[in-house]
């Protein structure tokens, strides 16, 4: 078998990894690399020399580590045996999600919820031979699905610190974090990134595009809740207590009870229903008074200003003026 002159890229598009088929390499060949590529030279297991873009001649001197590990003599076509594996470098566009709800909790409440997220991620390859030690190994190619395998389980794993991360530092319930995607995105990146570096690999870009909740999850439903009743009390403020007791009465009264409680939940229905009346009437009687003083006032305001036409006119003495006046703020 003739010995290899030209060692060349033949793999097939989307392979981020891809090995030469033979390892009878001639010295004096020439070994081609093309752009966003490296060429990466195993001997024994062992990663050695790299090449980046560009025709190499693999001549005694251009391959300083392989040439001592097998003693290369100098001069005319020797043969040695070596492999070469081609490292994609350019940005890997990727999609991630969670296949199944994360268990996040929220630190406000201290209540699990099962969180679904989804988004993308751009990675590159930045060191050739530890991503081809590492990942690759043996096999003879390594594409885009299988990166895809091999680093989406780590984000998964990641979500909840990252997701949790985020909520602390908003001070917001877990069910507003679709509010917080730009937070969330940049967390990610920051969280994940030591798990990629592992590999040669550099996360160039992270994104969270979507966060999504069970809505009939109970843990969901009394976080909502929570939100409805804190809503509630800074719009309603002294009427939420007021508020409240016509709720629970509203309930009793629709809830009468079996046999045994009738007597008391009649008691306690009879006593919700006077509770309610005079709460009502309460609020009326409040509403009356405000009513009454409104018209109070807006009665004395006016008898003054005729008061005051009256005094201009010369139709009253200026004490005459005080004195009925006097007389109609004490009347308000």
């Amino acid at each position: 078998m003739a010995l290899i002159d030209v060692i060349k890229y033949e793999g097939n598009p989307g392979e981020v990894v891809w090995k030469f088929p033979r390892n009878d390499i001639s010295t004096f060949g020439q070994l081609v690399v093309n752009e966003s590529q490296e060429a990466v030279f195993f001997k024994e297991g062992k990663a050695l020399d790299v090449f980046g873009p560009g025709t190499h001649t693999l001549k005694t001197g251009n391959v300083p580590i392989l040439e001592k590990l097998v003693n290369l003599p100098f001069g005319g076509q020797t043969p040695f045996s070596a492999e070469v594996v081609y490292v994609n470098k350019a940005l890997i566009q990727l999609k991630w999600g969670t296949p199944t709800p994360i268990q996040v909790e929220d630190p406000k409440y201290m209540i699990t919820l099962g969180v679904r997220a989804f988004g993308t991620y751009n990675i590159k390859v930045t060191d050739s031979k530890s991503f081809a030690t590492t990942v690759v190994g043996s096999k003879g190619a390594y594409n885009q699905d299988q990166v895809d395998n091999l680093f989406k389980p780590m984000i998964v794993t990641r979500l909840s610190d990252f997701l949790a991360e985020v909520v602390l530092k908003s001070g917001e319930p877990i069910t507003r974090l679709s509010q917080h995607l730009e937070e969330s995105s940049s967390a990610g990146k920051t969280k994940i990134q030591p798990d990629f570096a592992k590999y040669g690999v550099e996360v160039v870009d992270f994104f969270v595009q979507s966060i999504n909740f069970d809505q009939n999850d109970p843990n969901f439903q009394k976080i909502q809740k929570v939100l409805t009743d804190k809503f509630e009390i800074e719009t309603l403020g002294g009427m939420y207590q007021q508020k409240r007791m016509l709720d629970i009465g509203e309930t009793a009264a629709g809830n009468p009870g079996g046999n045994a409680g009738e007597g008391m939940s009649a008691g306690m229905g009879l006593g919700m229903g006077m509770n309610m009346a005079n709460m009502m009437a309460n609020m009326m009687g409040q509403q009356n008074q405000n009513n009454a003083a409104a018209n109070g006032q807006n009665d004395a305001t006016t008898r003054l200003a005729k008061l005051k036409n009256m005094l201009d006119q010369g139709l009253i003495t200026q004490e005459e003026f005080d004195a009925k006046k006097k007389d109609i703020l004490n009347s308000i």
